[in-house]
């Protein structure tokens, strides 16, 4: 399995991005606000909140989601997705406070990665 952008994704990523990355100056208020936002807006649409940790790079990524918009058979509400080129993807079933907790903790402690909403139409979710 892999987690890619498609090229229609990447090419209007500007203008399909649901909500920008987190502020810049990351207080915890900031970060809980901003996440507080993607939860909501996961909730109610056909949206994955992606956390990218090598801009530009062949870097890790990780995709929080709805199980209820994807072909995968999860029993869970969410699901985290992780595809790192050097251990390859993982799947994990989690719940929305998981899913709260892992972006707070992603924002918090890496000043190199960008979280970003987009739709989740724009992912490809392939077995290799």
């Amino acid at each position: 399995m892999s987690v890619t952008d498609t090229p229609e994704s990447a090419a209007q990523h500007d203008s399909e991005t649901a909500l920008g990355s987190a502020p810049a100056l990351r207080s915890p208020t900031k970060v809980v606000s901003f996440v507080e936002q993607v939860l909501v807006e996961l909730h109610h649409e056909a949206l994955a909140a992606r956390y990218v940790t090598d801009i530009g790079q062949e870097g890790g990524k990780t995709i929080w989601c709805r199980v209820k918009h994807t072909q995968l058979d999860v029993d869970a509400e969410y699901v985290q997705i992780r595809d790192d080129p050097r251990v390859g993807v993982g799947v994990e079933p989690c719940s929305q406070a998981t899913v709260r907790e892992r972006l707070c903790q992603c924002l918090d402690h890496d000043r190199s990665g960008h979280v970003d909403v987009r739709p989740l139409t724009g992912i490809q979710l392939s077995e290799d």
